[in-house]
Parts: C-alpha cells; sequence; structure tokens
C-alpha cells in the first residue's frame, strides 16, 4: 500500500492475493460501475459471513458501493 491514509479500504499482507481469489472479487472487477447493478451488489455484501476472514472482500465490496452510488448521475 502507498503513502496516506486507506480511505477506502487497506489489505493486510497476503491480502491480495486472497481478495483476488474470491468468488465476488472475480465477478466484478471485470466490470465497469456504470454496468455494476446496486442492489444486487448490496445483496452479494449481505451475503457474505461476518468473520475476520471476510473483512477484506467486505471492505472490498463497500468500496464499490460507495463509488457506485457517487458515479451515479
Amino acid at each position: 500500500m502507498g503513502a496516506g491514509y486507506p480511505i477506502n479500504f487497506a489489505l493486510s499482507p497476503g491480502g491480495e492475493t486472497r481478495l483476488k481469489q474470491n468468488a465476488l472479487y472475480v465477478k466484478y472487477a471485470s466490470s465497469t460501475f456504470g454496468n455494476i447493478d446496486l442492489a444486487t451488489l448490496k445483496a452479494d455484501l449481505a451475503g457474505v459471513m461476518a468473520t475476520a476472514q471476510s473483512a477484506e472482500i467486505c471492505a472490498y465490496l463497500s468500496w464499490l458501493v460507495r463509488t457506485k452510488v457517487l458515479s451515479a448521475p
């Protein structure tokens, strides 16, 4: 991670590898923000287990939600 504060999300050591292997990351990583359905994204986030191991995917999906809302017309 570069200098500064991780306003959106930060990854622990090894976290990038775990994140990129997550099915939800794979699902959204090849999408544009304009093509992401917010309701589906929120449903996917709601379906993530609330564990420490899911923190990285939760942070990623939350960042997607914030960015999707900010980019809405």
